[in-house]
């Protein structure tokens, strides 16, 4: 994100007021990079989103792993069939396929955790900075009215001002002419 532009304290005064070209300019700045800010919030809502959309996935694989998982443990081999090496065999691969089970669904878990808070700090994130770019362009938004209202008082007390000089230019004609 860019640095915000200063306001320039004031504008180059010319007969009428201030220079109409140096106004435009400032103004074609500040709408521009209120276009910027406008294209990075979208950015960042857009990650967001993705974001989201990613963690909907793996939640949805999560599930299936566990359905999975769960399908496996319940069909296990019957142990009166087999010999006692055997069973043996089969308890230690029960329990082995137990901690496999419960690692996975520990290391799930911690991956699910992790993507949801990296999806919400990153939606938080995108929130603030654009609420923070609205509230800069609505700043700026207001110094340039304020601008605009000074200037516009300013041309009218100039416009007053050159109307009492030519009135009193036009009285004073005659007087001189006689004189």
């Amino acid at each position: 994100m860019t640095a915000p532009l200063p306001l320039p304290e004031s504008f180059a005064l010319t007969f009428r007021g201030y220079d109409r070209e140096q106004v435009d300019e400032r103004l074609d700045e500040l709408l521009a990079e209120i276009r910027l800010l406008t294209a990075d919030r979208d950015a960042a809502v857009a990650e967001a989103e993705n974001l989201t959309r990613r963690l909907e996935e793996a939640r949805a694989e999560n599930a299936e792993l566990r359905a999975r998982t769960d399908r496996l443990c319940r069909t296990p081999a019957d142990p009166a069939a087999v010999g006692d090496r055997v069973r043996h065999l089969l308890d230690l691969a029960h329990a082995e396929a137990a901690a496999i089970v419960a690692t996975a669904r520990d290391r799930a878990a911690a991956i699910v955790r992790e993507a949801e808070e990296a999806a919400e700090q990153r939606a938080a994130d995108a929130r603030a900075r654009a609420y923070r770019m609205v509230d800069d362009a609505r700043r700026r938004a207001d110094r340039l009215a304020a601008i605009e209202r000074r200037t516009a008082d300013r041309l009218r007390q100039m416009d007053a001002f050159l109307a009492d000089a030519e009135t009193l230019l036009e009285e004073s004609a005659p007087l001189r002419a006689v004189a």
